[in-house]
Formats: structure tokens, sequence, C-alpha cells
């Protein structure tokens, strides 16, 4: 059962340098006033908001700052209790976003009418070719790029233990739609409230698979050992999590990627809201890598600007003078202090590092004038480089899992761990003899 099951990827450790074992339990990322968005990134986010019925203004102006703050591409929000014409009315108040709404159950065998939508930024709504409500409680959402790149975002809202025939006909609806919408070859994102404990059920997946593979926790297993990946926020703590009730705080709420989609996985943030919303949730983040959307975006952009060609930088002909030059003219550009440099937030010091290395490369790299249609190639250091920052962030993550869950430990590992060992030394020992230490 283990064997189709990647241990160093199941979640992936956030690319930043934020330590989340020393993170303090009171200090959250967004304590800063910065609202600046992740560069070259989209994101999704869900939100279970416990019903838009009462006080509804106040919750969807509460809504509309949130997406505001943080620049959500793709917003999830969950448990509306609203029909899709009612979640229209409320979304004049976000007139930079376009909404999609699921069908209310109205039944009177069901305890929650439920009600889930999906808000996309105007900027990405255009590429939207289809929306489902496969009931009151899954919604998905297809979006066609060029370049045949076709994204599902499904919005779920699975029912607590308590309502077991509606938990149990929603996981098995959302099960099948999982196995279609891989066959139809779409990155996909799962997003919303999931009413399972992802934490206590890693030591049941690889301590007692007999009892993981039973019908209670079908759908965990079916996402974990087909490849699925929920990125661990950066931020989670003892006392900052999805869920809050009196004294329990615990992780509930969910962004699942897709195999395909794992891979441009950037990070991911909890929201902390509590002192702002009457939710008991707080909206989860997850960033991505825009280079899977950018590319016929950027082309879309270039056509309503009558832009025929671009500018791109010339990789695979750089000499090693034109990279010490470039080098050199970036490290006289960041002149802040390093200690000034380690407060700032990280959205900060990605927008810093972003400007100072583009204007170097500017006046350091050659550059070369290609059509709009032209998809530029990696060049090999720079994929060598890429695959062996993923590996030593994919490393990093799994012992940090081990030193949370070192049950999961099994001696089967072993000889995993030692060619991680392996591999971690030749790299480095490449980089060693590139740079002096």
């Amino acid at each position: 059962m283990l064997d189709n099951f990647n241990y160093d990827t199941f979640v992936r450790n956030p690319p930043n340098s934020v330590d989340t074992y020393n993170f303090s339990k009171n200090k959250s990322l967004f304590t800063t006033l910065n609202s600046s968005p992740i560069p070259n990134s989209f994101n999704i986010s869900s939100f279970n908001v416990n019903g838009l019925r009462h006080n509804s203004q106040v919750k969807i102006e509460q809504i509309s700052n949130f997406f505001n703050f943080k620049h959500i591409s793709f917003g999830g929000v969950v448990d509306t209790h609203l029909s899709p014409k009612q979640i229209h009315f409320l979304s004049k108040r976000l007139p930079n976003y376009t909404v999609f709404s699921s069908d209310l159950d109205n039944t009177k065998q069901v305890k929650s009418t439920g009600g889930i939508s999906l808000f996309i930024d105007k900027s990405l709504a255009s590429h939207v070719q289809d929306f489902v409500s496969h009931s009151s409680r899954i919604l998905s959402v297809d979006l066609y790029f060029k370049g045949n790149i076709k994204l599902r975002i499904f919005v779920i809202y699975i029912p607590p233990v308590s309502d077991s025939k509606l938990r149990s006909d929603t996981i098995d609806l959302l099960l099948q739609l999982l196995v279609q919408t891989k066959q139809q070859n779409f990155y996909h994102a799962i997003c919303g409230d999931f009413n399972m404990h992802l934490d206590t059920y890693y030591p049941l997946y690889f301590n007692r698979p007999s009892i993981a593979f039973q019908r209670a926790y079908c759908l965990l297993h079916h996402l974990l050992s087909h490849g699925y990946e929920e990125t661990f926020p950066v931020n989670a703590s003892d006392s900052l999590g999805t869920f809050h009730r009196d004294d329990q705080v615990t992780c509930i709420d969910y962004i699942w990627s897709c195999p395909m989609l794992k891979t441009f996985t950037l990070t991911s943030y909890i929201f902390d809201t509590q002192d702002t919303c009457s939710s008991d949730h707080n909206p989860i983040i997850t960033y991505f890598d825009d280079s899977l959307l950018v590319a016929s975006i950027k082309v879309a952009r270039a056509k309503q600007l009558q832009r025929r060609t671009r500018r791109i930088f010339k990789f695979d002909s750089i000499t090693a003078q034109q990279w010490d030059s470039f080098s050199a003219h970036t490290d006289s550009l960041c002149e802040v202090l390093p200690l000034t440099f380690l407060t700032w937030h990280i959205n900060q010091q990605c927008e810093y590092l972003q400007s100072r290395i583009v204007k170097a490369a500017n006046a350091s790299l050659p550059s070369v004038t290609v059509g709009n249609q032209h998809t530029p190639t990696v060049p090999k250091d720079l994929e060598a480089l890429t695959q062996h920052y993923r590996f030593l962030s994919r490393l990093l993550h799994s012992i940090c899992l081990l030193r949370k869950y070192p049950s999961t430990y099994y001696n089967r590992y072993e000889r995993t761990w030692s060619t991680h060992f392996i591999r971690l030394q030749k790299i480095l020992h490449l980089y060693k003899k590139a740079r002096r230490f």
C-alpha cells in the first residue's frame, strides 16, 4: 500500500527560511501592515464563514477586506447557507471578483443547507469555460489557458461526523469526480472544510494500514496514496489553526494539489482573523508559481496592448564573466543591512530581492526580442539548481515532519534516507567547488 506513496513529498516544505518549530506561538506572519502580493504567483484560499444569512453585510465586508488585503486569486467561501442569487447580490461588494456558487439543499432531512462559492479575480475569470454545482457541498470551476492548460478548482464542504449519511454521500461523490478529473488531464486543486484531522491520520497511514484503509478514512487515503499534496502552513502552531472553538485549535480546512499542480506549489499561510471576524475558522491560503498560467496571461495582455514582441534574457549564451558582473551588480544594489532585512515580512523581502535582481539583469545580461508565441527553454544549470532546491526543501520538511511524528519512521526508510544522504553530499561537494565558504 505504501509503495505508491512518496514519503518525501506528501507535505512540501515552504520555500523560505521560516522555521515552523521555533516560531512563536503568539506570532503571526500577518502582524505586519504590508499587504503586497508574493511576486510571480497566484493563490487559492479557503474560508468557512459559518453562514451569511445573519450579519451578511458585515461578513461580506470582512471577506472583501481579506481578499483585497491578501490579493486573492481564487477565493473559496464555504458554508454560506445562501442561494446563488443571494450570493450574486452580495458579491456586488467585491467589484474585482466574479462569483460562481452551488445550489442549496433545502430538504428537511439535512441539518445544514450548505452553500459554497468560488470568487475569481476578474483578470482570471475570463478564462472560465464551465462550472458545475455537483451538490450543495461540491462546486467545480474549469479554466482553460493557452497551451492546453486546463485548471479545475473544487470547493467543498464535507459535513461533520454527526451527519454521517450526508458526509458519506459527499465523500463518495467527490472521489468519483477526482477520478474523472484525473482522466480528463486537468490540473486541479480541492479547497474547503474537510472536517477531518489530517494530523491524527498520519500515524495510522504509516503504522496501521489496515485501519487507514477503512471507509471512515477513504478520502484521505485516496489523496495521499494518489500523490496529492496538502502544503503545511508555515505559521501553523498550537495556538493558530484553521478552526478554533473554546480551547480547541485544529486544522480541518485544507487546499490539496494534484500531482501535476503540486510541482508549482510555493508556500501556504493561515490568515489569523480571530480578532476581526465572527467565524470560528481562519482562512488558509496556498501560493503557486504563476509560470503555469503566466505565459497565457502575458500573451493575452500583450494582445490587449497591441504588442507583438517582448524581450527575454538569453540565458544559454551568458558567459561566466557576465554572470560575475550580474552577481556583483546585484550585491551592490542590495544596500540594506542583513539584520534589517531579516526583520522584514517575507513579502517585502521577496519584492526587494526581485526588484534588485531584475535591475541588475537588465544592466548586465544579454537579451533578445521574440514574438509573443515564443516559449523560452530553461538552461541546464538553472534546471539543475531548481531540482537541487526542490530536493532540499522536501528533505527539510521530511525532517521536520519526523520531529513532530517520530512514530512514522520505519526501518524500511533507512535505505531511502541513506540515498538522500549520498545525494546531499554530492550537492554540497558541487557547490563547494563553485564557491568557497
